[in-house]
């Protein structure tokens, strides 16, 4: 019997812990949140209070430099070719080297892109990074429920051809601005999200 209550006190006192720490990190995660707004309004305040254009002296500017185009030829008779097997076009122009354009005429595609690059690279953006909260995990983008965003939805963070990380909408949805919560298991070491990066749907592999 004492076997039984002490059994029953331990699941008790982990159930317990198990929710406390649920909590505290809920806590954290809206500490963040409203540091930002913060910081927002406070950027706005200081653009506010910054001088207006109209006021500020236009700095002076200098004419440029008029400089005449060399005479057709006289590159390719003053300086040496520095595109070796390359063919010339009349003015010491350089055409593509011939390696690649045999290659084009063999009907070889001289892309190095794979075609998985080429889908991310050829995926429509839906929204852009707007901040990162690395120590919470999480980023803010600038798009919401005005744009169709709901959560639950799982997005790709593109930059170029490359995907950068995963990420899952959270429950914190405005008009224009979204919060998705980051799956750091898909972020390859010494990779770092940055403002500006991409968000698109997710890239079949």
């Amino acid at each position: 019997m004492r076997l039984t209550h002490f059994a029953f006190a331990l699941t008790f006192l982990l159930l317990c812990l198990t929710t406390y720490l649920a909590w505290e990190g809920q806590a954290a995660k809206r500490g963040a949140l409203e540091e930002l707004e913060f910081r927002k309004k406070k950027q706005a305040a200081e653009a506010m209070a910054s001088p207006e254009a109209s006021r500020m002296m236009p700095l002076p500017t200098v004419p440029a430099a008029s400089i005449s185009p060399p005479a057709p030829g006289t590159i390719s008779r003053t300086a040496p070719d520095p595109m070796a097997g390359a063919s010339a076009l009349p003015g010491g122009g350089l055409t593509v080297p011939k390696t690649v354009l045999a290659a084009e005429a063999a009907g070889i595609n001289t892309n190095t892109m794979t075609p998985l690059q080429k889908q991310v690279q050829d995926a429509k953006p839906i929204a852009k990074v707007k901040t990162i909260v690395k120590e919470q995990g999480f980023v803010i983008i600038d798009a919401g429920s005005k744009q169709g965003i709901t959560k639950g939805l799982l997005f790709d963070i593109r930059r170029a051809n490359a995907v950068l990380a995963k990420v899952r909408v959270s429950e914190t949805i405005e008009e224009n601005e979204a919060v998705a919560d980051l799956d750091l298991a898909s972020i390859p070491t010494g990779v770092t999200i940055e403002p500006g990066d991409e968000i698109i749907q997710p890239v079949g592999r």
